[in-house]
């Protein structure tokens, strides 16, 4: 007698979806990459998006989960977390590089790894690449479409070189001229803060990257501000609102050595960029160019709400030990409102470093 087969990807949709919505996490991540239906569903569940963790050790990641107050190990075999450096985040993927300037993506929840085309003839045209890629020589954002598989990553090494590369591409595209200081994607668009204080839009739609230049309403209007007294800047960034504007968020210390973030738009009838002091009840990844859409779910005592910037320690004005080698890695959480940092606390002495992710974000 012949066994019954049955078309799991068929199951009735309010089925399907009580028994996504009841799944751990990690097993909702998992089990929404099984087919196209599932995923469907699985973006119609009603699980509230909210900011984890992920610590490093040298071959193994800890996930947590600020809701549960609970932890998830994996271990990579063969993978120095301790020599690689994490460069940004979407979903549930992380960009990674390693010393060989090799780059890959990362899935946390499936351990999945897709190694980015090789930078081997990019590096032999330029010998100053050679030497260590730091957070502070890098800047780098990732956008993956988690149902489609489809991907754009961009990157700039030391601010004079900006490569990006979309899945089916044959090979890194070179931006030559371009000096980045930070960079953020939307929408098949790349936002470029360049070294001058500007903002480039980067059209990457099509078989080859196009500069944005009469639909760009920032090109024209270099980011200038006054500093408060005692104020001084330490990192500036681009970053992106689900509706679309852009923001350029500093890093800086004020007054009596207060370590804070502040925000800037630009107000499109002047063309001035004008401080402001809410994100509109949204949330920041310091650094990853996004900002997370609402609903947001606040965590008591994490720090965790909207209005707030999700941040690493050396993102901050460089404090006692900064520069120690082969210290800890610190995420933080600054209050917009309070102007207050909140700092997860890492009991773990063999985790070596720890950064933000969004599991869902897309």
């Amino acid at each position: 007698m012949s066994r019954a087969r049955y078309d799991w990807s068929k199951l009735c949709t309010d089925l399907l979806r009580s028994i996504l919505e009841s799944l751990h996490p990690k097993d909702f991540h998992r089990a929404r990459t099984v087919c196209s239906s599932w995923y469907s569903v699985s973006t119609t569940c009603i699980r509230p998006l909210y900011p984890w963790r992920i610590l490093f050790r040298k071959s193994s990641t800890l996930l947590f989960d600020p809701e549960q107050d609970k932890t998830i190990e994996t271990e990579h075999p063969g993978t120095d977390f301790s020599k690689h450096c994490l460069m940004a985040s979407c979903s549930n993927w992380l960009l990674i590089i390693d010393p060989r300037l090799d780059l890959y993506l990362l899935n946390v929840f499936t351990c999945e790894r897709i190694n980015l085309p090789s930078m081997e003839s990019l590096l032999l045209r330029n010998a100053s690449f050679y030497g260590n890629t730091t957070s502070s020589n890098i800047s780098a954002c990732l956008w993956m479409n988690e149902r489609t598989r489809d991907y754009v990553v961009a990157w700039s090494y030391k601010e004079h070189y900006l490569f990006s590369y979309k899945k089916g591409d044959d090979s890194w595209c070179e931006h030559k001229g371009t000096r980045c200081k930070s960079l953020a994607y939307k929408n098949n668009k790349l936002y470029v803060y360049t070294s001058d204080d500007y903002v480039k839009i980067l059209d990457l739609s099509g078989d080859s990257p196009n500069e944005i230049v009469e639909g760009n309403p920032y090109r024209n209007h270099r980011f200038h501000f006054v500093l408060q007294p005692g104020e001084h800047v330490w990192k500036k960034k681009v970053a992106i609102t689900n509706s679309g504007e852009v923001l350029i968020v500093l890093s800086l210390r004020g007054l009596h050595e207060q370590r804070l973030f502040c925000i800037f738009k630009m107000n499109v009838e002047s063309g001035n960029w004008e401080r402001v002091d809410s994100l509109g009840g949204e949330m920041l990844m310091f650094g990853y160019g996004v900002t997370i859409r609402s609903p947001i779910k606040e965590i008591d005592g994490q720090g965790i709400k909207s209005d707030s910037i999700c941040f690493i320690d050396y993102d901050l004005w460089p404090a006692a030990g900064y520069f120690r080698p082969n210290r800890q890695i610190y995420c933080g959480i600054f209050d917009l409102a309070s102007s207050t940092i909140t700092w997860p606390k890492i009991s773990d002495a063999s985790v070596l470093k720890s950064f933000w992710f969004v599991p869902g974000y897309a």
